[in-house]
């Protein structure tokens, strides 16, 4: 799945020695700068554009211009950075890096220039750089190929590639060109001299910085390459690599041998982290890219019946399994979900998701070895799903480590009680729940989270926070890093054959399902003999304040105030307060507070609130660190995560 490269303007022709004229970029009209460039350069107009401070950084540039394609990545190593760059090898960088990359000619027979051969590979990109009027020979006909080029002759390269032309400076064009060089900030990180050699690490950082440079016209150069660019007016690499990514491939049979890498070289990254070749599963989701000799694998799939596939069974693009859509990738996917194919509704299938979670391959659930592992949410009886049956039959809803929920058809309810740990598995395409019985885990997460309580934990580990409110959410494998978790904070868990934890289901671990903030005021009524409980409270959570009134229910609060931890439902329902630890700061820092003996870390959505009386404002941690002037109490809550969630400031 290789996305196409950029194409400019119209149609170019494919032979170098075919393209004649200079094509200079441009865009809108404006303004040039003023100072040193308008001392050496004819005026001429510009679009005014939002100013930003690319921060050039060498690492960054290398980087990019390898996913551009322009440099290969021996280049880069600290030996290949001091090598010397000869002309005909500067024309072709030049031309990978402008808009007839994709358009060189192989089949030139002739040469413009005596010293270089008709047969060199160089030919065509020599011939592009200088019908463009970006690179010259020499006034006895010679390119020069094999001599180094030099500084100046790269930045002459260079300002022609962004539009210039000689006809724009006055006076001594080479000195006026070294000045608007620099005047457009195009020498970061070149201590060359004009008349020096190149090396490679030196073009690095001049192509890079032509990249993040406006043209003649006003338009940053990348742009019109269909480059990103960052906040900072860096160019952004991920895209680079991301879009531009093979495959997919599946990870099944002789998998390997479809990927044009050596395995043993190339850097893998599963789910987002780098990992190594031998941490791929069976029906993994593989792209790679040659440029930077990675793998890019996926590991997320998701098992459950087919309930539609839309718009139609005859042309379908997309499926639903267990009531989420998913998009199809490819012509052999939308005919296995049509009408000719092979599953039918109803049929419970495994989805392997690739990029934006689109489906890239499926296949039954029992052909994959799929299951299903969860908790049991509820319990029922009610007429059969099967429309061809009106028999009362028995159910129950699972909720599994993704967060879908399932239902499923059992013979007795009494083998399942509320949160009981179960697996699905697929016999002959139907599904069978079974409970499971888990052996007690209990101990620290390591510091970098890759074990607990004796079992690895991998990048693809699917972990879910359940609390009693009925919340539930992800949680990343990092977010447990030094956690002590006991027995009874695990709900469910499965280990692979190969001893990996890869699926838990946590109860009330890190907290981070409930929302902190200010309890302003609690009034309950407690009358047990006529069964009366009603509580008021009011409460502030960030800068949003409410009041709740509940009946039949109260929370044990009347008349606190401060900060808590609040539990809602999934429908918003306030559900539970409960008061917070607290410690007087006596250090502080941008991440941990301290009270001399204990330490504890900042969450990462602390809220700040500034206290004048009984009135609280949210206020920026910044502006509270000085604690001569601020006395400063942190809550944090001891009985989940474990990490300050709110900060009291009052001015000493």
């Amino acid at each position: 799945m290789k996305k196409k490269q950029l194409r400019w303007g119209g149609a170019f022709l494919a032979l170098a020695l075919t393209v004649t004229g200079t094509f200079p970029v441009h865009a809108a009209s404006g303004t040039i700068n003023s100072g040193a460039e308008a001392a050496n350069v004819s005026n001429t107009t510009t679009t005014v554009t939002k100013k930003t401070t690319p921060t050039c950084d060498p690492l960054l540039a290398q980087r990019v211009l390898v996913a551009m394609g322009v440099l290969d990545s021996s280049r880069i190593t600290p030996e290949g950075l001091k090598q010397k760059v000869t002309r005909q090898r500067f024309a072709k960088l030049l031309v990978k890096l402008s808009p007839y990359k994709d358009q060189v000619g192989t089949a030139v027979k002739t040469s413009m220039y005596s010293d270089v051969k008709k047969t060199s590979a160089f030919v065509p990109y020599i011939s592009l750089a200088v019908k463009n009027g970006w690179m010259k020979g020499n006034l006895k006909g010679k390119f020069r190929p094999g001599q180094a080029v030099t500084l100046q002759e790269s930045v002459a390269a260079v300002l022609s590639v962004l539009g210039y032309s000689d006809t724009d400076f006055k006076g001594n064009r080479v000195s006026a060109k070294m000045s608007l060089y620099k005047s457009k900030k195009l020498n970061k990180n070149i201590t060359k001299k004009s008349d020096e050699a190149m090396t490679y690490g030196d073009l690095c950082a001049l192509f890079y910085n032509m990249l993040v440079t406006e043209t003649k016209d006003g338009t940053i150069y990348g742009k019109s390459l269909g480059l990103t660019f960052d906040h900072n007016g860096d160019v952004s690499y991920l895209p680079l690599v991301y879009d531009d990514l093979d495959g997919p491939v599946i990870a099944k049979g002789d998998w390997q041998s479809q990927i044009p890498l050596d395995m043993s070289q190339a850097t893998v990254y599963i789910d987002g982290s780098k990992n190594s070749v031998s941490n791929i599963r069976a029906y993994d989701v593989v792209y790679y890219s040659k440029k930077v000799n990675g793998l890019f694998v996926y590991q997320k799939r998701v098992t459950g019946q087919l309930d539609s596939v839309s718009p139609d069974r005859y042309i379908p693009d997309s499926v639903t399994v267990d009531g989420t859509s998913y998009a199809l990738t490819g012509q052999q996917l939308s005919y296995e979900a049509s009408a000719m194919g092979t599953y039918e509704i109803g049929d419970y299938v495994t989805l392997l998701l690739g990029r934006n979670d689109a489906v890239v391959g499926m296949g039954t659930a029992a052909e994959m070895n799929s299951f299903i592992g969860g908790i049991v949410l509820s319990k029922t009886e009610k007429v059969s799903s099967d429309k061809n049956s009106n028999a009362v039959k028995k159910y129950v809803t699972i909720l599994d480590t993704l967060g879908e929920t399932h239902e499923f058809e059992v013979d007795d309810l009494n083998l399942f009680y509320d949160k009981a740990p179960v697996e699905v598995v697929f016999d002959d395409g139907k599904p069978v729940v079974n409970r499971v019985n888990l052996s007690w885990l209990y101990g620290v997460v390591s510091v970098d989270a890759r074990t607990y309580a004796g079992y690895q934990l991998p990048d693809s580990i699917r972990i879910l926070e359940y609390d009693d409110s009925g919340n539930y959410s992800p949680v990343s494998r990092q977010r447990l890093a030094r956690m002590n978790i006991n027995s009874g904070q695990i709900l469910y868990y499965h280990v692979s054959a190969n001893g990996e934890l890869t699926d838990m289901i946590l109860r009330d671990v890190t907290g981070d399902n409930y929302k902190y903030g200010i309890l302003l005021s609690a009034d309950e009524l407690e009358d047990a003999q006529t069964m009366t409980f009603m509580g008021t409270y009011q409460y502030l959570i960030g800068t949003k304040s409410d009041m709740v009134t509940t009946s039949g229910r109260t929370f044990g609060m009347h008349g606190y105030s401060g900060p808590v931890q609040f539990a809602f439902s999934r429908d918003g329902t306030l559900e539970g307060i409960r008061e917070l630890g607290s410690m007087n700061v006596t250090s502080i820092t941008q991440t941990e507070v301290s009270d001399g003996q204990k330490t504890y870390y900042l969450s990462n959505d602390v809220t700040v609130y500034l206290k004048n009386e009984s009135d609280y404002y949210q206020i920026d941690l910044s502006k509270v660190l000085r604690l001569a002037r601020y006395e400063l109490t942190a809550y944090f809550d001891g009985t989940t995560g474990g990490k300050v969630r709110v900060i009291i400031a009052e001015e000493k």
